[in-house]
């Protein structure tokens, strides 16, 4: 238990798997922040005649008045005891609480009520039973000649296609040329294939890919049984999402879908003028896979606490500073929160898939 500064706690649950927790601040502790807010705005205030860090007190209030310094204050006493509220009434909350303070004078205690979301409780069925028997189910991987054959003639007009660009010298993104036709696809012999790559016969480039093709099939495999184990997890599981975990969900969907239409060479608010919709539509639109996504990832957190399976630390940071280093500006704590949360959410397909 912490030394509590807090008292008159109240906590009622909301819909959602969501709570409200109603109190107040202790006086002490409210005046102790007061005295940061206020050397804070020193150390931020630029008024003539004083030195940053030096400006008095009576200089600040003359400035900006006493309220902004208060609101500093209250915002400085609950970031301090929010988190030993959470831990002393055992709330597990997640993401960004919603706080509104409702009594705020010096001298007295600070009166507030924060909406949090919590991780939500539920039971999960015996998924190392249903892992075990979708792992049974015998999916081919078999690849028939006119899959290669398939492959080897979209290789063919690829070709064709950049070589004609090539040739006329013609911007990527200049697609008003005449239609590439079979004529302009090179012969399938030999020297097609050593054009492609390290392949010396047109027998190892079509070796090279029904390898490719059978790789691509138990991938793809394993997605499918992946999907099917959580789905079939889902079906006897009954809880109250928490909105955060599905706006959460929207936006990564969203963050992703736009750096696709980025990479395809549009802006994103050009694309929405394509398809007459609003980014509000389209999240609509989105909701029942966020919800569904949402989800897997309570269960997946659930396996991981029950088999104690966490992320390869060395492989963890190896991850992290890759990625820190592509993206210079990302926050390090939100980059290892994520990285940490696909190594370990992998583990755990892992473990479901190794249940025989």
């Amino acid at each position: 238990m912490t030394d509590k500064q807090y008292s008159n706690i109240k906590i009622t649950p909301l819909k959602n798997s969501e709570v409200e927790i109603e109190g107040e601040i202790s006086a002490d502790i409210l005046q102790s922040s007061h005295k940061a807010a206020t050397k804070r705005l020193s150390e931020t205030l630029e008024i003539p005649g004083f030195r940053k860090g030096k400006v008095p007190e009576s200089v600040i209030k003359q400035r900006i008045g006493e309220y902004p310094i208060l609101e500093d204050a209250a915002e400085i006493a609950l970031n301090s005891e929010y988190p030993n509220i959470l831990i002393d009434h055992k709330i597990n909350a997640i993401g960004r609480p919603e706080i509104t303070v409702t009594k705020l004078a010096l001298g007295n205690p600070l009166g507030f009520k924060i909406k949090t979301a919590i991780e939500p409780q539920f039971s999960i069925p015996d998924y190392k039973t249903i892992a075990k028997k979708i792992n049974g189910k015998v999916i081919t991987n078999d690849v028939a000649d006119k899959e290669v054959d398939d492959a080897i003639e979209e290789i063919r007009k690829n070709k064709a296609h950049y070589d004609f660009h090539q040739q006329q010298k013609l911007d990527w993104s200049n697609h008003a040329h005449p239609e590439i036709k079979d004529e302009d696809l090179s012969p399938l012999n030999d020297e097609f294939a050593k054009s492609i790559g390290k392949f010396e016969t047109l027998d190892a480039l079509k070796k090279q890919i029904r390898e490719n093709l059978v790789k691509e099939k138990e991938h793809k495999a394993r997605e499918q049984k992946r999907i099917e184990i959580m789905d079939k997890i889902i079906e006897s599981i009954k809880v109250d999402l928490p909105e955060v975990l599905v706006r959460s969900e929207l936006e990564k969907m969203l963050g992703q879908f736009k750096d696709d239409v980025t990479r395809a060479g549009l802006e994103f608010d050009e694309y929405l003028k394509q398809v007459k919709k609003t980014e509000e539509e389209i999240k609509k639109e989105w909701r029942g896979s966020a919800e569904k996504k949402a989800l897997y990832q309570l269960i997946l957190n659930k396996i991981a606490e029950t088999e104690k399976i966490e992320a390869d630390k060395d492989m963890l940071e190896h991850e992290v500073k890759n990625l820190l280093d592509m993206y210079k500006d990302a926050h390090p704590e939100n980059v290892r929160v994520y990285v940490g949360t696909m190594l370990r959410n992998e583990q755990v397909f892992k473990f479901l898939e190794n249940t025989k």
